[in-house]
């Protein structure tokens, strides 16, 4: 057993059979923005960076961190390092705080708080089919159809 931090699931389906953790990064950072006969702004950013597929969310808080006992069987193990989802993070964050501040230069910026936590995926079965639920949208997915336990419905050049 491993004890790690999760993020507080929201929702959880009536029975479940096991989970899967899924890593990611979170940053809470502050950007400083400079402007020419203006006042300076600053403006603070929450970015859960995915360690699996290098994807990065915009949040309005760090989530609640839970720390549970768990067996490192149910551990995804990331895929992308902390250098590679800090330079993700900022790159969210410029982006998005491009959108809303007229600068001539780049913000400065700097990581108030990190983390390191996992998202929890729920296995279960309903009616006879193996489903997998995001822990923090809700949203059910069939595991048959992640894993193509039928074969590949999608046939031809555009599949993946």
């Amino acid at each position: 057993m491993t004890t790690v931090k999760v993020m507080r699931p929201i929702f959880q389906p009536d029975t479940h059979v096991a989970y899967v953790l899924y890593p990611y990064q979170i940053f809470h950072l502050r950007l400083y923005y400079k402007r020419l006969k203006m006042r300076d702004r600053v403006l603070d950013y929450f970015a859960y960076v995915d360690l699996y597929r290098l994807g990065a969310e915009r949040g309005d808080r760090i989530i609640e961190l839970l720390e549970w006992d768990v067996n490192e069987k149910a551990i995804m193990k990331p895929l992308v390092d902390y250098d590679e989802a800090k330079k993700k993070a900022f790159e969210s964050a410029i982006t998005w705080g491009n959108s809303r501040i007229v600068s001539w230069w780049l913000p400065r910026i700097e990581i108030v708080e990190e983390h390191f936590a996992y998202k929890v995926f729920w296995i279960y079965e309903k009616d006879g089919e193996k489903l997998i639920m995001d822990s923090l949208d809700g949203k059910e997915y069939s595991l048959d159809a992640m894993i193509e336990k039928d074969g590949r419905k999608c046939k031809g050049p555009w599949c993946r």
